[in-house]
């Protein structure tokens, strides 16, 4: 009887000590994991140059220089950006933005580590809309602008990092 009863208490030491194990195992295991996955630090994305490329009756085309600079140690590949870019409306005491354009870019691109490069993203645009925006960069050459989005980046994770930036900007220099 003696004999079951210490053949019971040795079977919970060695399941319990078994259960121990696996757990320490698993926590080194993420802690590994953790410690080996790279911590991506945001790109920084500006508008660093605009070219007229046409212009027609309704809207025309715009060449979009978009800098992309990578703090990280590693190469980031990015497949995907989205933008969306507002122009400022001149004068009064008030803010007032208007929308420009919004779209997709749909290219790869990789920025080296450390490094960075120029995306030149053509873009359509519309009259329609723009009113004392459009009216202010035809009078002096010059508009305020903002221009939010996202980065798709497949390595050396999947990720979307978002990015905002504002400046004044001419079709000729940048601030």
């Amino acid at each position: 009887m003696h004999s079951n009863r210490a053949v019971s208490e040795f079977r919970n030491v060695y399941d319990m000590t078994k259960r121990i194990v696996v757990l320490a195992l698993v926590l080194l295991a993420a802690a590994w994991t953790g410690a080996c996955l790279p911590k991506i630090q945001r790109p920084d994305i500006q508008l660093v140059g605009v070219r007229l490329g046409t212009l027609g009756l309704q809207g025309g085309l715009l060449y979009v220089r978009i800098g992309v600079v990578n703090p990280n140690d590693f190469a980031l590949r990015a497949s995907r950006f989205t933008y969306d870019i507002e122009l400022r409306e001149p004068g009064g005491e008030k803010e007032t933005w208007t929308d420009f354009v919004d779209g997709v870019y749909d290219r790869e691109v990789v920025v080296q580590a450390n490094d960075s490069t120029v995306v030149e993203i053509p873009i359509e645009f519309r009259y329609t809309g723009l009113g004392a925006a459009l009216r202010s960069l035809l009078e002096t050459g010059t508009f305020t602008y903002r221009v939010t989005g996202t980065v798709n980046v497949e390595q050396p994770i999947r990720t979307q990092l978002p990015y905002k930036h504002s400046g004044t900007a001419s079709l000729t220099k940048f601030d």
